[in-house]
């Protein structure tokens, strides 16, 4: 399988991982120092920290994006591209749009692992 190949596999277990808040997971999915970077809020790294960040982040109730371009340099490859989602908070629902630059890194074994997840809210 190709890398890009690999790579845009990680979308339906990333996307499954986030509606079932399995964060172990999710994290299966990505480097031992991956780094999320949201919108208007501090990166976070660390098991522990992106599990924490993760608990209180709002539950999801739709999710889903796809990658425009993906390029490759040897072990790194980055993919950007749009998504939406649907959150519920407060007993209230809201969706939103996305777009993002995902950084990814090959492993020893040949496999892809997030290694930074980047995005931001479309404007209204």
């Amino acid at each position: 399988m190709d890398s890009k190949t690999q790579i845009e596999a990680l979308v339906t277990p990333w996307i499954q991982a986030c509606l079932d808040r399995d964060w172990d997971g999710l994290l299966a999915l990505c480097t031992d120092d991956v780094v999320f970077a949201p919108p208007g809020e501090p990166s976070v790294s660390g098991e522990e920290s992106l599990k924490t960040w993760l608990d209180a982040f709002p539950v999801m109730t739709a999710f889903e994006f796809s990658f425009d371009q993906i390029d490759e340099s040897g072990d790194l490859a980055v993919a950007v591209g749009k998504g939406s989602w649907t959150i519920e908070m407060d007993d209230e629902t809201a969706s939103m749009t996305m777009k993002f630059a995902d950084v990814f890194r090959r492993q020893a074994d040949g496999a892809w692992l997030y290694s930074h997840a980047i995005w931001n809210h479309n404007e209204s």
